[in-house]
């Protein structure tokens, strides 16, 4: 049987390339950064490195999958074993189109010139590859109508996620390049920026929120959920839901530090003096609770609410 550790480790791998894949691309995509015309400045090899990786790591989540689900090594698996389940589950089916979008998006990042273009077409892609996770885990359990809207709202959910890991991510980088080559009119348009995505951020919360909810009450019911709390799954989701609590508090904060310096949304109007320090170390935090989180969607994915 494979280590105790290696399939929960697997799991946070996949979910933080897809979310973050998705979340980066589509950030990027949808020019949700009027601070950059030149997307020079941007930060990208992180996200080619992730865009090779992934189809990796989702391969190997599979396999080590299969090897606990049968009970034994991951070297001990044969071909055949691995083609019934495969070809044989909705999991299994669920890995074979996501492989395939990964690859499509590689292929996109790697042969579309066109920025925009490549952008769409991959974020697309990671888009579709993320909404397969749904197809697997907890939301697979349900059936019937209620399991397709169950594994919908799980889509919807993953999305909102991933869009917000993915401005988490690029305003960290921004903030810090900022902050390492200080430029005051970038750093205007920057803060600009920060405060023009906040309507967005709060819906994305917002569905965050309301699709949780709506998934915790497909898997347990909510009526349930004084009794979930005494397992493990339900401690595990406590502890999910107190970081997303804290992310929150970053995300006010980080809308705190903006909003001062960038009511009149223009540049020039903007005092960016001492604000990249406080905002660094509020989205460094922000991102490292968002880590956490997946952690712990890893563990959860893999516990019982009814044990």
């Amino acid at each position: 049987m494979p280590a105790d550790w290696l399939h929960p480790a697997l799991r946070f791998a996949q979910y933080a390339a897809l979310l973050g894949l998705f979340g980066a691309t589509a950030f990027h995509a949808l020019r949700l950064r009027p601070l950059v015309g030149d997307t020079g400045t941007m930060r990208l090899r992180p996200i080619a490195i992730a865009a090779v990786a992934a189809p990796v790591i989702s391969l190997a989540a599979m396999l080590v999958g299969i090897a606990a689900m049968m009970g034994q090594p991951l070297h001990d698996l044969d071909l055949a074993t691995i083609q019934s389940l495969v070809l044989a589950t909705q999991p299994g089916w669920a890995f074979l189109v996501r492989s395939a979008l990964l690859v499509l998006a590689l292929a996109a990042l790697l042969l579309i010139k066109p920025m925009a273009p490549r952008q769409i077409a991959a974020a697309s892609c990671y888009a579709l590859a993320l909404s397969t996770l749904a197809w697997t885990g907890h939301a697979a359990a349900t059936e019937g109508v209620l399991g397709l809207v169950h594994r919908l709202n799980d889509a919807l959910h993953l999305w909102a996620a991933g869009l917000w890991i993915g401005a988490i991510c690029w305003f960290t980088t921004l903030v810090f390049a900022a902050h390492r080559n200080p430029d005051r009119g970038q750093s205007e348009r920057l803060l600009v920026a920060m405060e023009g995505f906040a309507p967005l951020g709060m819906t994305l919360v917002g569905i965050v929120a309301m699709t949780g909810i709506l998934n915790a009450h497909f898997i347990f019911g909510l009526e349930n959920g004084v009794a979930v709390l005494n397992t493990p799954y339900g401690l595990l989701l406590a502890g999910k839901m107190l970081l997303v609590a804290s992310m929150l508090m970053c995300a006010a904060r980080n809308a705190g530090i903006v909003r001062p310096n960038g009511g009149i949304r223009r540049v020039g109007a903007v005092r960016s003096d001492g604000t990249l320090t406080a905002l660094r170390t509020s989205l460094a935090a922000e991102l490292l609770l968002a880590i956490l989180v997946l952690m712990l969607v890893a563990l959860t994915g893999l516990a019982s609410p009814m044990e």
